[in-house]
C-alpha cells in the first residue's frame, strides 16, 4: 500500500522540528541532492553532515510551509513548491528568515521520499 504524500509531507516537516537527523532521515532517498543557499549536497551521508551540523548549531527553531502548491503527482512521482516561515537562534542571536522551497518525491516500493530538496531565500 501506497503512503498518503499528503500526511508524509505533513510527518517530514513535524521530524524537521525535531532538530534530529535520525528523525528527518527516513524521508531522504540514498540518491537526494538538498540544495541550501550555502551549498549543495549529493548523497544521503553528505545530507546527515550538513543536517546534523545545521540542526546543532540552531536552537529555538520554527520552520513552517504556507501556499503549498503540488506542481505534479503521479503514483510514482511528485513535485510541490511552497513559501516558508523560518526562525531560529543562533549563538544567542534570533534570527528570522522567510523562503521558497521546492520537494521532488519519489515512490519506490510503496514509499514516498524526497529525491530532491530545494530552500532558498525570497526573490529581491
Amino acid at each position: 500500500m501506497t503512503q498518503n504524500l499528503d500526511n508524509v509531507l505533513n510527518e517530514y516537516i513535524d521530524a524537521l522540528a525535531l532538530q534530529s537527523w535520525e528523525a528527518a532521515s527516513d524521508y531522504f532517498h540514498e540518491d537526494a541532492t538538498v540544495i541550501f543557499a550555502e551549498g549543495t549536497y549529493n548523497g544521503k551521508p553528505a545530507i546527515a553532515e550538513v543536517l546534523r551540523k545545521t540542526f546543532s548549531l540552531i536552537k529555538d527553531e520554527l520552520f513552517e510551509i504556507r501556499d503549498l502548491r503540488w506542481n505534479h503527482k503521479t503514483a510514482e512521482f511528485a513535485s510541490c513548491s511552497f513559501c516558508f516561515k523560518w526562525a531560529g537562534t543562533i549563538n544567542g542571536k534570533r534570527f528570522t528568515n522567510p523562503g521558497r522551497g521546492t520537494l521532488v518525491w519519489i515512490c519506490e516500493n510503496g514509499r514516498w521520499q524526497i529525491i530532491n530538496e530545494h530552500f532558498g531565500p525570497m526573490p529581491r
